[in-house]
């Protein structure tokens, strides 16, 4: 059954914490002017309205996992710190003489509510940022950033020799006979037996296969799980964790690679988080773009313009937001500054492609990315004054790579919107810098996802509560 706050003030409290607390504190700020009371509302579908003993208020336990973000603090240490931190004590909204909340009580208030809740919580701030007019809304800038996950980082040799024990040790919960006598499988093979590592591993798959064939009619849900599991390991199907399934190897930038997961967000030109999705590491920014939208939409946030990097350069995407009367500003992946700079021309209309030494390419081809390559004469190039700067090496004409949907869709102004982008970056800066959004504190896609939701909500409340305070306002609640 859902507990209620009590919104009575004590004057006990009210004299302690009004002497010992400064009220310009970021904390004290939040409260001000950031209302939280609609958690409750929220969250009363997860609790029964009659039956069990009360819980804590939602409300506060939301305060809690707030705090817990805010202060870089685990579930463990911020009921401790609850204990005697008068400052936390009254912005999670618990009084001198009230109990505290152990840290089970958050891990299951926070299964409890799931993925879902938190996302309509993180919808109701945006809603009270564009309440409060603290959201202009016209700009939707996108970008993903990477999350490294909470796991140590295991080469695939490593994993298919894990894999085999923990399967072993599961299966003798159950027959200790038969475990004991698949054992020898659970043994790794001599390294000096093999010439190399492809060998190595080659043998060590073959024996993990092995393993998963005898254990085919076992039906106890932990072997299962994990024989199914050790299969996706030792097929290559991309999991790199027994701790972490659902984390993914993925890529930032070309040469960096990295174990986790990516958040994928959108914030307007003030820098207020307005959408967000999450997925593993492995998946790229573009498919998400149009979902993000559609979240923007939910929310009855109809931005004019969208800013973006070339990792989200897409024909069809650039059509289907220009369809919904959106602008978008994302550079493209061919460098049209610098083929221009180059002195090539391209006349879209016709489709042709001139260049410095005004010469057309005498014809081109389909290109597996999308878009055309040009080619040019050989009887034309190698006589050209200009050879020197087109051709490179023995190549005996020029070939230019065109992707025309670039020059259809080419917005003006994306000097200007490349600067309106870098907000995104400087959220990303906050969270990770003074949240720990790089690295993920859970494991498993549901809840980092909710570790990026409550990250978001907290930045948008430090937000809006410093600009609300600049103004001088305070929301109805706290007046």
């Amino acid at each position: 059954m859902i507990g209620r706050k009590d919104h009575q003030p004590n004057f006990f409290d009210s004299e302690v914490f009004s002497r010992m607390i400064p009220q310009d504190h970021p904390l004290m700020l939040i409260a001000k002017n950031v209302d939280f009371s609609f958690v409750e509302q929220e969250v009363a579908q997860h609790y029964h309205p009659e039956i069990g003993r009360p819980s804590f208020p939602p409300e506060v336990l939301f305060r809690v996992l707030f705090l817990e973000v805010w202060a870089n603090l685990s579930d463990v240490q911020v009921c401790r710190e609850l204990r005697y931190n008068v400052l936390y004590r009254h912005f999670c909204g618990i009084g001198w003489d009230d109990p505290v909340p152990d840290d089970t009580t958050l891990v299951v208030f926070r299964r409890r509510l799931g993925e879902g809740t938190f996302r309509r919580l993180f919808a109701r701030v945006v809603e009270q940022a564009k309440g409060k007019g603290l959201l202009r809304g016209k700009w939707a800038v996108v970008d993903g950033t990477k999350v490294v996950a909470h796991v140590a980082v295991k080469n695939n040799l490593a994993l298919a020799r894990e894999g085999r024990k923990k399967l072993l040790r599961a299966l003798a919960k159950h027959d200790n006979k038969l475990a004991e006598e698949l054992e020898p499988l659970g043994e790794p093979e001599p390294d000096g037996n093999y010439a190399g590592h492809e060998q190595l591993l080659a043998a060590e798959v073959l024996k993990g296969q092995e393993l998963i064939s005898k254990l085919e009619d076992r039906k106890e849900e932990d072997v299962a799980e994990l024989r199914e599991l050790y299969r996706q390991v030792v097929e290559f199907e991309g999991v790199a964790s027994f701790s972490d399934p659902d984390a993914r190897w993925g890529f930032k930038k070309k040469d960096e690679p990295f174990l986790g997961y990516k958040a994928h967000v959108v914030c307007d030109e003030t820098g207020i988080a307005t959408a967000v999705t999450v997925t593993p590491g492995n998946e790229a920014e573009l498919p998400q773009l149009m979902s993000l939208k559609d979240q923007l939409k939910d929310e009855g946030i109809s931005p004019l313009y969208l800013a973006a990097d070339k990792g989200y350069d897409d024909a069809a995407t650039r059509r289907a937001l220009a369809a919904e009367g959106i602008r978008a500003y994302i550079p493209s992946r061919q460098d049209l500054g610098r083929l221009e700079k180059m002195g090539f021309s391209y006349d879209r209309q016709k489709g042709t492609l001139t260049c410095p030494a005004g010469k057309c390419a005498i014809g081109c081809s389909p290109h597996c990315q999308g878009g055309f390559l040009y080619y040019f004469s050989e009887r034309d190039c190698p006589r050209c004054p200009l050879k020197s700067l087109c051709l490179k090496g023995s190549a005996g004409s020029k070939r230019v790579y065109v992707k025309a949907e670039v020059f259809q869709h080419r917005a003006r102004g994306i000097k200007r919107a490349m600067r309106v982008r870098r907000v995104i970056e400087r959220v990303f800066g906050d969270v990770k810098t003074w949240h720990q959004m790089a690295r993920a504190r859970y494991r498993g896609l549901e809840r980092v996802a909710i570790q990026v939701i409550m990250t978001l909500i907290v930045a948008n409340a430090k937000k809006m509560a410093a600009r609300l305070a600049a103004k001088g306002a305070v929301c109805p609640r706290a007046a």
